[in-house]
């Protein structure tokens, strides 16, 4: 059988290739778009680190007798911060919803970690809170942050429905494999769930980035009506100096 960090050392290969594939896709898109292709790149890049770091079996602790990689949940923190950034854009979501998505992407990632390292309780507790910050993330991608996107141009509604539909689809797959990981339910080995995660991450990276970058028309219309990055900056530099308290979203 191959090997796990033959399977780990693979996958940071394919991923990084992947963001090379992207920044130089992103070099050649006018420079208002470049910032949505940047964090597509950051993702895929992010994860091509995490893997490598995985497969040299470093940042490890220990999860029900096995060794699990903390780098896998730190990668994935990257990873969702940059599309939950690009989901806001594009659907013109503001601060507080994008926020919002980032805090439940963050919940449902790390309590589902906390699953895997706590004890019966604090595994069932972790549990618990993993499906209600999902729960919490489904609700606000077909709930307010749907109902902003229905308001801004075709464009950006057809891709904010596309990349919703990725991310559902592979946060669904996610918190089904690791239900049914070795950690929780045991009824898949350590390799065949590291294949599984990749595909997976595969899938989503590539996803998001291919219609990031494909999206050209969509993001023209993003960059120029949309301000979130600059809004969040300058918001925090008003507020540094006082000026900004009274500001809303």
């Amino acid at each position: 059988m191959i090997e796990q960090s033959t399977v780990l050392a693979v996958s940071a290969v394919v991923l990084g290739v992947l963001a090379l594939v992207f920044l130089l896709w992103t070099r050649r898109v006018p420079t208002s778009r470049r910032r949505y292709g940047y964090a597509a790149t950051l993702a895929a890049g992010a994860m091509s680190g995490t893997y490598l770091i995985m497969s040299l079996e470093l940042l490890t602790v220990s999860t029900s007798g096995t060794e699990e990689s903390v780098a896998r949940f730190l990668g994935y923190s990257i990873v969702w911060a940059t599309i939950s950034y690009v989901l806001g854009a594009v659907s013109d979501a503001g601060r507080r919803y994008t926020l919002a998505l980032f805090a439940c992407s963050m919940l449902t990632l790390w309590t589902t970690f906390a699953g895997w390292v706590l004890g019966e309780t604090g595994a069932t507790l972790a549990s618990v809170g993993t499906l209600a910050a999902f729960v919490g993330l489904v609700y606000l991608l077909l709930g307010p942050v749907a109902r902003t996107a229905a308001s801004v141009s075709g464009e950006r509604l057809l891709l904010y429905d596309k990349l919703k539909n990725l991310v559902l689809l592979a946060w669904f797959g996610l918190i089904v494999l690791g239900l049914i990981s070795q950690q929780n339910l045991a009824l898949t080995d350590g390799f065949v769930g590291q294949v599984a995660a990749t595909y997976i991450d595969v899938v989503l990276l590539a996803g998001f980035g291919g219609l990031v970058l494909r999206s050209g028309t969509a993001l023209e219309q993003t960059a120029a009506s949309t301000e979130l990055f600059s809004e969040l900056v300058d918001t925090g530099e008003a507020d540094a100096d006082g000026s900004g308290l009274d500001a809303a979203d």
